[in-house]
């Protein structure tokens, strides 16, 4: 689910394990150079200063600058300035975040993890600290279940104590919605975040944090088949950020859902718009497009979603691009895609049937042994699938 946290996504971020920008040329010159030019009022001063009030606000600048890059996703630079105002204020909870955040961002979650607990020993009180660390745990429960299993009930745990302390709090229901969402207890999830969104009108947050809270709500109304409400919490996220893609795609697909091809399409294409190179947005609007009748204009977005990271994982993209191109005669290129689809793991009947339509339609010199082929070994994955089963009865 999302967060307020705009992370780079996983395909970008560095290997787990990689903390330090000095480590990489490029990366440490721009951090040095960033530096000299945001300082160079201080001539090096900075370090030496003894003073702890132009500490202190030397460390705030630090901190703002470090948020900044983070917020454009170049977290190794942003960990570097978070280090530099810890290096000014050893035990400025804002810093700790933000350093932790930045180390999340790389994979790095252990001493993320860290991070955020000097944090909330420095103090107590700092809500922030639960909730990136409650976020930081789930995470690494994604990233790797298998060796983290326990992650979400560490994530429960952090923000327990969290509640202890501000249990009205927006930021902490939205977190707990989250991870309660992750651990399968979607009743739980509704809950939290429903109350989160009733904190949120008054807690000063951002409308584009408010619009986040609402995407989650909505996703777990989605999740719980509760269609109609999910659509009223991805329209209100909408309202609340026109920006937000991942609002403008979740709407897209519950109206399409709820049997409104336009507005799905509308709204898909905002969301394809606002994020060309999301591989949910992309595909969604194809899809919707292809099964709303408009085959000829799905294809363009189906060409351009293969070329996204993470298609090769969703066959069913070649397997509908193979679709369109059929009811467009283009047969050669029909084939091809469905071969793609078919034989990319993991196999499915429906992708080795329209791989046998295709070769049928096609009718080459070894096409109709191929399409027969294509119609057993659909039957073989899935003995009861009555298409294939009537093609090869047709081939016989």
């Amino acid at each position: 689910m999302n967060t307020f946290l705009l992370r780079r996504s996983p395909s970008r971020r560095a290997r787990p394990g990689t903390t330090a920008p000095g480590a990489h040329g490029k990366r440490a010159l721009r951090a040095v150079l960033a530096l000299a030019l945001a300082f160079s009022f201080a001539s090096g001063a900075l370090a030496q200063d003894s003073d702890a009030a132009t500490a202190a606000a030397a460390a705030a600048r630090l901190v703002r600058d470090g948020s900044l890059y983070f917020a454009q996703g170049d977290c190794a630079l942003a960990q570097y300035f978070f280090q530099e105002a810890l290096k000014r204020t050893p035990d400025d909870p804002e810093a700790l975040v933000g350093k932790g955040r930045a180390l999340a961002c790389q994979n790095a979650f252990s001493a993320a993890s860290d991070a955020f607990r000097q944090a909330i020993d420095a103090d107590a009180a700092y809500l922030p600290a639960y909730v990136h660390l409650a976020l930081t745990y789930q995470e690494q429960f994604v990233f790797d279940p298998a060796s983290h299993r326990s992650r979400l009930a560490d994530a429960l745990d952090v923000l327990q104590q969290a509640e202890a302390i501000s249990g009205d709090d927006a930021t902490v229901q939205n977190t707990k919605g989250i991870v309660l969402y992750q651990a399968g207890d979607l009743a739980a999830a509704q809950r939290a975040l429903e109350r989160s969104v009733d904190l949120a009108t008054n807690a000063g947050l951002s409308d584009r944090e408010r619009s986040t809270i609402h995407v989650n709500l909505g996703r777990t109304y989605r999740d719980l088949d509760q269609l109609e409400l999910a659509q009223q919490a991805f329209r209100r996220a909408v309202v609340l950020d026109p920006t937000n893609a991942s609002a403008h795609n979740n709407l897209g697909n519950i109206m399409y859902r709820l049997g409104d091809c336009d507005g799905a399409e509308f709204e898909l294409s905002q969301a394809a718009a606002l994020a060309p190179n999301s591989l949910s947005a992309v595909s969604q609007l194809a899809i919707v497009l292809f099964e709303c009748g408009n085959v000829a204009g799905s294809i363009p977005y189906f060409e351009r979603a293969l070329q996204l990271d993470g298609a090769v994982f969703t066959p069913p993209l070649f397997t509908y691009l193979s679709r369109a191109y059929l009811q467009q005669g283009r047969l050669d290129d029909a084939v091809r895609r469905a071969q793609q689809g078919a034989l990319l793991p993991p196999e499915s009947a429906e992708a080795h049937y329209h791989l046998g339509r295709a070769y049928e339609a096609r009718r080459g010199a070894t096409d109709i042994d191929n399409a027969r082929r294509a119609f057993e070994r659909a039957l073989e994955l899935d003995p009861g699938f009555g298409p294939a089963r009537t093609a090869l009865n047709d081939l016989s």
